[in-house]
């Protein structure tokens, strides 16, 4: 993975074609007119003269959630209409977090910060239909991700290390599978 670096001119380049005059995203500033809800869906930015501009739409975009990954739980938005071209995955999923994430534009991949403005709550996880809203930075440039959740794919606790799971859902570190008939035994998974 290639780290963000302030001269890259790929990632400068994408970032400043979507902040090109931006002055900041509408949900920043309390009180925003949509804090409890996405009104402006998809990878944006707010211009100076307060308009918003879409990048990427929400109807253009895959939102997957996975309750429990080797690493936690996860959110994994990628451009369905082409695929490989925008990619953007984080671990930051709980409101109020913040975190790394990455970026995949065109074949490149680029570290960046995340802050998740709107997300999970409590320990039960989220639900098709719900938003993920996040604010993206990198050198210096800020761009906002408010995407709808479409797949949630649930993590399921592996206590026997078999590589399957239990009947029991994870909220923390799962396998994607619960085929796991004995979780005590290390030698049987089915």
């Amino acid at each position: 993975m290639k780290k963000i670096n302030k001269s890259s001119s790929l990632v400068l380049a994408f970032l400043l074609t979507l902040l090109l005059t931006q002055t900041g995203c509408d949900n920043d500033n309390a009180p925003a007119p949509n804090d409890n809800q996405c009104n402006f869906q998809g990878l944006t930015f707010n211009d100076s003269n307060g308009n918003i501009h879409t990048s990427i739409a929400e109807s253009d975009l895959t939102t997957e959630y996975y309750t429990a990954t080797s690493n936690g739980p996860a959110v994994e938005i990628y451009e369905t209409a082409q695929p490989g071209n925008f990619n953007f995955s984080t671990n930051v999923v709980n409101e109020g977090d913040s975190g790394p994430g990455t970026i995949n534009y065109n074949g490149s991949t680029y570290a960046v910060t995340v802050t998740c403005q709107r997300g999970v709550t409590g320990s039960t996880g989220s639900a098709v239909g719900d938003d993920f809203r996040y604010d993206i930075t990198a050198s210096g440039l800020e761009v906002e991700l408010c995407v709808i959740q479409d797949v949630l794919k649930l993590g399921y606790i592996d206590a026997d290390g078999d590589g399957c799971g239990s009947q029991t859902i994870s909220y923390t570190i799962g396998v994607l599978n619960n085929l796991d008939t004995d979780d005590t035994d290390p030698n049987v998974c089915l």
